[in-house]
């Protein structure tokens, strides 16, 4: 069921109707779709480089970041942060070429979440090596998280 609803929030964050990926604007958006909740980062290329999601009532958070996915090739587990406050989890890597990634399940309430700030950012640290989001990513994975628990 997990693999399924991950694939499932990778063709969403993928697939924005109607728009290309070369005109995506830079940073977070947000959509709740068919049930799921996402939030997608992309860079300046419009290439999508992390999202969250979250599909009732499993609950759990898929953070999907794929600029990761050659330093977790061997990890079992990954640090995820948020502020001052880091919890392991852990994670895997799926998919092939492209659409690579490492794949994190955050439990539902996370209690990271607790004490998100506003100037927050989400981190993750997979074998030494870290990705820290874009501004906004706390408060987005919050309003995911919240938009999920709350159905």
């Amino acid at each position: 069921m997990r693999k399924m609803f991950a694939a499932s929030v990778c063709v969403l964050a993928l697939a924005a109707p109607g728009v290309s990926p070369a005109q995506e604007q830079p940073g977070w958006s947000y959509a709740y779709a068919d049930g799921v909740a996402t939030a997608t980062q992309r860079d300046d290329r419009g290439r999508v480089t992390a999202s969250f999601a979250c599909s009732p009532p499993e609950g759990d958070i898929v953070l999907s970041d794929y600029t990761l996915a050659r330093a977790g090739r061997r990890a079992s587990s990954s640090a995820v942060r948020i502020g001052n406050l880091s919890v392991n989890v852990p994670s895997r890597v799926e998919g092939r070429g492209r659409e690579r990634r490492l794949v994190i399940d955050l439990p539902q309430r996370p209690p990271i979440l607790a004490a998100v700030q506003e100037t927050d950012r989400v981190s993750v640290t997979v074998n030494n090596e870290t990705h820290t989001y874009t501004a906004g990513s706390a408060t987005r994975m919050q309003q995911v998280a919240y938009a999920c628990w709350g159905s």
